[in-house]
């Protein structure tokens, strides 16, 4: 575990999976509800193939949950704080990962810093999403706006539509630093994320590698084909585990991962 500086001088920590030797360099946005320890089962196969990769937990999650966990000001802080964290580490060129959420993130942080992301990685973004918060919640956020937004409000997922296997689907059950629910002002964030996207993807020409799970009832994966349908057609390349239901990162790490070298080595190579 390390610590770094982000937006407004709060210090956040991080996780390192590292890879000796090491031939790249990831940097990991995690789930609206997860946090980085999500992913070290995939990071440490990564690690194997030489990758070394950066589990950076959200600000209001996991490592970094502090006293108001699942908030954010606004999708400027956090964008900030990857484009803070990158700048930590030597501003290495690296691969963007985001995963459900996370690729709201990652997607976001390519867009608006593209220098020195040699490819971005996303498995069962966030981008579009089947599930919603209820009218209820939603006039709950409204009102809670002009008070500064720091109602919470539950987010609209259930365990099971992570996961069929017993043994994840009982560590997510039982993860005691998994968010439950988040303020009115980082939903906002997120819907900020989205415009930000609509708006500047079509100028984003990286390599993008797209994970997704065909029995997913969390993620729109027809509305995610579509949006990154403005990516140029040779820069976009999509995988389907078709009886996956959403955590792809746990229920298939090793073909995961592999299909992810070998994205990673391509792309280093155009580099």
């Amino acid at each position: 575990m390390a610590r770094y500086t982000g937006c407004g001088g709060r210090e956040l920590r991080y996780r390192i999976i590292e890879a000796s030797p090491q031939r790249g360099v990831l940097l990991y946005c995690h789930g609206i509800e997860s946090h980085g320890t999500w992913f070290i089962p995939a990071a440490e196969k990564l690690a194997e193939h030489g990758y070394t990769t950066f589990l950076l937990d959200r600000r209001g999650s996991g490592l970094n949950r502090g006293a108001s966990p699942g908030d954010a000001a606004d999708a400027k802080t956090l964008l900030d704080d990857v484009r803070l964290f990158r700048a930590h580490i030597g501003d290495p060129t690296l691969g963007l990962v985001g995963l459900s959420w996370g690729g709201k993130l990652a997607t976001a942080a390519a867009i608006t810093r593209p220098e020195r992301v040699s490819g971005l990685v996303l498995i069962t973004p966030g981008l579009k999403a089947r599930v919603d918060l209820p009218v209820i919640q939603k006039l709950r956020l409204l009102f809670s706006l002009p008070l500064g937004g720091r109602a919470r409000l539950p987010v609209p997922i259930h365990p099971e539509m992570f996961t069929r296997t017993p043994r994840f689907l009982e560590f997510i059950q039982q993860d005691p630093w998994r968010l439950h629910g988040a303020t009115a002002r980082f939903f906002v964030a997120g819907l900020s994320l989205d415009r930000t996207i609509r708006k500047g993807l079509h100028r984003l020409n990286i390599p993008t590698l797209l994970f997704l799970a065909g029995q997913d009832r969390i993620i729109d994966n027809e509305g995610v084909r579509k949006l990154l349908s403005q990516l140029p057609q040779h820069r976009l390349q999509s995988e389907v585990f078709a009886d996956a239901t959403h955590a792809i990162q746990f229920d298939q790490t090793a073909e995961m991962t592999q299909r992810m070298v070998t994205f990673m080595e391509r792309t280093g190579d155009e580099g």
